[in-house]
């Protein structure tokens, strides 16, 4: 009897063991699924950007209905990764902004429109200077949102004899601040605190068109069967050199370059700085060409620039836009005269909506929904 009822208890452990483990068994395959599911669900969604002609447009700022910088295309146009986005805001320097609903593209694939910018042709002249008035914006982003806001109008003239840039002097601006965030906006009539609105060469300084490519970056040009000119090094792509209709593209990562150079000529200190902060910097440069193909300073028609690196507070994200919006030639004289009147002109800072006002009077595309609530999200 003894024996009977403990095979009977046995038996009935088993089968109670076995509905446990069978239990068991069902919720972990049910984790797995779930787990798969989300895996699936989380994966990278890429986009690709492209022209009307369905070339690649690298620097495109990607970002969210949240104002989230989401990132930037690389030199094919593409971005690895929109977080799970179901709406995007897509800004360009040269191409007219635009917002997508991510469940309607075919393929990740967005084609953006180019910028009917209206800048005017300047007849040649012999005078010494060439006056460059501009309008700039700038944007930083701390982890991703921003933090800084900037705009203005910068007045330049270029001694072309000198090679040698004249800014307007006058710093004149207002600005709001948080301190709770350390976020601020900043509008500026001529502010100076840094050059964002300074017509450079960096294009040129990168890359000098019909000296077979070399120069101090040891960057390379070939022939691309598309057409682009691809800038390289002997670490790969670097960017390309689009001639376009009477426009030429400069797009260069500047920081592959640099730090490639870095390395050839031994400043390890800088480039170790530079590897050890996560540096990034590319640019896209806009000028006008000759029938030579041939670009000066004068030509300047607009640029945008974006750097990357680690600080104390987070990653940071700084994009500067510039559009030339008003050009013509002087002699010392009439820009001595030009600078009394920017002077007259502009005796308190500018205003947004002026500032909107100007950019719209020089077909500078408005700021997007997503960026101007993430400024007067900055106020409060």
């Amino acid at each position: 009897m003894i024996r009977k009822s403990s095979r009977k208890i046995g038996i009935l452990y088993l089968c109670n063991s076995n509905r446990k483990l069978t239990q068991k068994m069902k919720r972990l395959f049910l984790l797995i699924v779930i787990a798969t599911m989300v895996a699936l669900g989380a994966q990278a969604q890429r986009i690709v950007v492209v022209d009307e002609d369905g070339v690649g447009i690298p620097l495109v700022s990607v970002l969210n209905d949240d104002g989230v910088l989401l990132g930037t295309t690389n030199l094919d146009g593409v971005l690895a990764d929109i977080r799970g986005a179901a709406r995007l805001t897509l800004a360009h320097v040269s191409y007219q902004p635009l917002q997508v609903s991510v469940s309607e593209l075919q393929n990740g694939r967005i084609t953006m429109q180019d910028l009917d910018f209206g800048l005017q042709e300047i007849v040649v002249s012999p005078k010494p200077y060439i006056y460059i008035e501009t309008y700039y914006r700038m944007y930083v982003f701390l982890n991703d949102s921003l933090c800084f806001y900037q705009a203005g109008i910068m007045p330049n003239a270029y001694n072309i004899e000198k090679k040698k840039v004249d800014s307007f002097s006058q710093t004149n601006c207002s600005g709001d601040f948080c301190p709770k965030f350390g976020a601020s906006i900043i509008w500026g009539a001529r502010a100076m605190e840094f050059e964002a609105g300074v017509v450079h060469k960096s294009a040129v300084s990168y890359f000098k068109p019909g000296n077979g490519g070399a120069n101090k970056y040891y960057i390379t040009m070939t022939e691309e069967p598309d057409g682009r000119r691809r800038l390289s090094n002997p670490e790969g792509t670097l960017g390309y050199i689009d001639d376009d209709d009477d426009l030429t593209r400069f797009t260069v990562d500047g920081a592959k370059a640099q730090m490639y150079a870095d390395k050839v000529d031994g400043r390890n200190k800088l480039l170790q700085h530079r590897q050890e902060s996560n540096y990034q910097y590319q640019f896209t440069d806009i000028f006008r060409h000759d029938e030579d193909g041939n670009c000066n300073i004068e030509d300047f028609v607009m640029y945008s620039h974006h750097w990357e690196y680690d600080d104390k507070k987070g990653h940071r994200k700084v994009i500067i836009e510039t559009y030339a919006t008003d050009r013509g030639y002087m002699d010392k004289s009439e820009w001595k005269a030009k600078k009394k009147e920017l002077k007259r002109e502009y005796v308190s800072p500018m205003t947004i909506e002026q500032l909107e006002t100007y950019a719209t009077t020089h077909h500078i595309p408005a700021l997007s929904p997503v960026i101007r609530s993430a400024i007067e999200a900055m106020k409060h």
